[in-house]
């Protein structure tokens, strides 16, 4: 079996699977601490709700959060808890629930958008400017690459179908 410590495409694999671990658990642990006391599932929800103009109804929120809707109201349940969200009926219709975010929710997203941005900057304060342009070029290219092989991979999965 061959050394392929020196291999660039072996080495970029790695890294690239170890930013991708080290951030995501990075982010686990500032979303569970103290300050925001969030779970993924319930950061994901707030954060659909927000993009949807505040509000969404529980079935199109659970598809958009790949949630089964037992596990939505769950979810839902809590953030109301925390007062981020408030459920409601639209227009009387008691068939409908809709959720929406509230200002205390969007604080707190806009919070986690800082804390996100100082680790960031904290985990990068070592590069010069010139070095970050280079690097945001290239992870640009990477991601394009990346984008086109997925959409590949779901064109030929459907000409299967």
């Amino acid at each position: 079996m061959s050394d392929h410590a020196d291999d660039p495409l072996e080495r970029i694999e790695r890294a690239i699977m170890q930013i991708g671990w080290l951030g995501q658990r990075r982010f686990m642990q500032l979303l569970a601490g103290a300050r925001f006391d969030l779970t993924v599932p319930q950061y994901h929800t707030l954060l659909h709700l927000n993009h949807c103009n505040g509000e969404c109804n529980m079935s199109d929120l659970a598809r958009a959060t790949h949630q089964s809707a037992a596990s939505l109201t769950g979810v839902v349940d809590r953030l109301l808890e925390k007062q981020l969200v408030e459920r409601g009926r639209p227009n009387g219709d008691r068939r409908q629930v809709v959720v929406t975010v509230t200002e205390r929710g969007r604080t707190l997203l806009l919070s986690i958008k800082h804390a996100q941005r100082g680790e960031m900057r904290a985990a990068l304060a070592h590069m010069q400017p010139h070095a970050l342009h280079e690097l945001q070029r290239l992870l640009d290219a990477v991601l394009a690459g990346m984008v086109r092989m997925a959409e590949q991979h779901e064109h030929s999965a459907a000409e299967r179908t």
